[in-house]
């Protein structure tokens, strides 16, 4: 099965400091992958870089084999870390936004992710809280069908009847063609989704590792193989 995500000897320096620190991942399809590590791990700036917002100083990117910019962004539905909508919107208008925006929105799925997620159309964006700015993000990303998701820090700032809300979206968004990668340092709320664990530290790459490995040769969580991984890194 050829990869997805091909991400090969990729650094970043900001200012004379390293941030990408040459990562490599490949990631198959059909897979939901975890890129955990601490705040200032480089996870944010690995996900930019994979759209190509921001330039690698060295390493390639592809997304479906290729690394055209136009063929990223057409595969790929990518989930910032913030808020990027117009306040002037309301979610309806987002939806119809993005509608424009991508060949591949499903807008009757955007309506069905509304009352999943407990989002209303006609709320303003401006309105929002910074939750359900999140679960207005989700809902629109996951409106695609794309064959790379990418979500930075997804399930922050939320009960634990909206995270499980969120996590059955990301699951319900997942097919043979497709692959999610989830950028989080709470991994507790997401390790029994994933297939796939990536730890990120200081910008380099220190576990690779599947978790059905975890779980069966090292006898732990995905949780306490981080604590114990990131103690001692």
């Amino acid at each position: 099965m050829s990869a997805i995500l091909e991400v090969t000897d990729v650094s970043k320096s900001f200012s004379g400091h390293t941030v990408l620190n040459r990562v490599n991942i490949t990631l198959e399809a059909g897979r939901v992958a975890g890129l955990m590590g601490p705040n200032g791990a480089g996870k944010t700036t690995l996900m930019k870089t994979i759209m190509k917002i921001v330039k690698p100083d060295s390493g390639s990117i592809r997304v479906c084999g290729s690394n055209a910019v136009e063929a990223i962004h057409r595969n790929t539905a990518f989930m910032p870390d913030r808020n990027q909508l117009f306040l002037w919107m309301k979610i309806r208008d987002a939806i119809r936004y993005y509608e424009d925006m991508f060949g591949d929105f499903d807008a009757k799925r955007a309506v069905d992710l509304c009352q999943i997620l407990g989002l209303d159309p006609a709320a303003s964006i401006r309105t929002l809280s910074k939750g359900t700015v999140i679960r207005t993000l989700v809902m629109l990303t996951f409106s695609r069908n794309a064959r790379l998701y990418l979500l930075d820090e997804p399930i922050g700032w939320f009960d634990p009847l909206a995270k499980h809300n969120i996590l059955k979206t990301i699951l319900a968004g997942i097919n043979e063609e497709s692959t999610v990668l989830i950028s989080t340092h709470q991994v507790k709320d997401v390790e029994m989704i994933l297939d796939d664990v990536l730890f990120l530290n200081y910008g380099s790459l220190i576990l690779t590792d599947t978790a059905e490995n975890i779980r069966q040769e090292h006898g732990q969580s995905i949780e306490d193989r981080y604590l114990e991984v990131f103690q001692n890194a």
